[in-house]
């Protein structure tokens, strides 16, 4: 009886070693050989950033390219901008446009020349001539005077042709700059305009005996406005055309008194020199 249970219990310890053991094996992973890793994992794994690592590598590789490669060309410089600007051209700009840039254009041009010829009439009119081929106008002529004006761009030209007239015994030559006083009265003329536009307004609605002050504040204005105006328009006229007086001294008659004298220069008779040399001649 004894034996008969021990027997039971032996059998059941073998029972239960055999189901650890299954249990136990089936739990132990198999060593087998590595499995082919599919064509998707290969492309997965190769879309994955390499090492720093290997980035150098790859980076230094490339870099030592085999001799004989052909070198790639390097990139064409950038094309010139359109809007590139030469050194200095924005300062030259800014001077230009400066309020205080001068323009020739409002430059008042005046001449007078003083000259010995021995015919006066003939002379008077060859100056008078070249006033007119020059674009001018004859202003005023006396008898040994003469006055013309010549557009302020052949100032230069009619000048020199005249001064070949005649032996010029002086000459005097003027640039009278006159852009404060045409801007002044620009200012005072937009001013005047202003004042005049409002009086009639207020005009308009005054009553009678305010209407009596505002015809005269309005009457002042309108004359004031007139004068200003007035001017404008001759500083206008002296800017565009430049003003030419010439003086004729004959000389014919002072040396036929004294043929014998020859002066050096034609201006030394002016100074009465002919005329000291013969009161010396005719003393005793």
């Amino acid at each position: 009886m004894r034996t008969h249970t021990w027997m039971a219990v032996l059998g059941a310890l073998v029972a239960f070693q055999s189901g650890c053991g299954m249990a136990a094996a089936e739990a132990r992973p198999t060593r087998s050989a590595p499995a082919a890793r599919p064509r998707g994992d290969v492309a997965l794994a190769g879309s994955m950033p390499a090492p720093a690592e290997e980035s150098d590598q790859r980076v230094a590789g490339n870099a030592e390219a085999p001799q004989g490669a052909p070198v790639p060309p390097p990139p064409p410089p950038p094309p010139p901008s359109p809007e590139t600007k030469a050194p200095g051209a924005d300062k030259k700009a800014e001077v230009a446009a400066a309020p205080g840039a001068r323009d020739a254009s409002m430059i008042v041009y005046t001449a007078t020349l003083t000259m010995a010829v021995y015919q006066v009439q003939p002379n008077l009119t060859a100056v008078e001539r070249i006033a007119k081929e020059k674009g001018g106008f004859l202003a005023i002529r006396g008898d040994n005077r003469i006055t013309v004006r010549v557009p302020r761009e052949r100032f230069e030209d009619a000048l020199g042709a005249i001064e070949k007239v005649g032996d010029v015994l002086h000459r005097d030559v003027t640039a009278e700059d006159v852009t404060d006083q045409y801007t002044d009265l620009e200012i005072r003329i937009k001013n005047a305009r202003a004042m005049q536009t409002r009086l009639k307004q207020l005009l308009e609605k005054a009553a009678v005996k305010e209407a009596l002050d505002i015809e005269k504040e309005l009457a002042r204005v309108t004359e004031e406005l007139e004068l200003m105006e007035g001017k404008l328009k001759l500083l206008k006229d002296k800017i565009a055309y430049s003003t030419i007086t010439v003086v004729f001294e004959g000389r014919g008659a002072a040396l036929s008194g004294a043929q014998k004298v020859r002066l050096p220069f034609p201006w030394l008779g002016q100074l009465g020199l002919v005329n000291l040399l013969r009161l010396e001649e005719e003393k005793p």
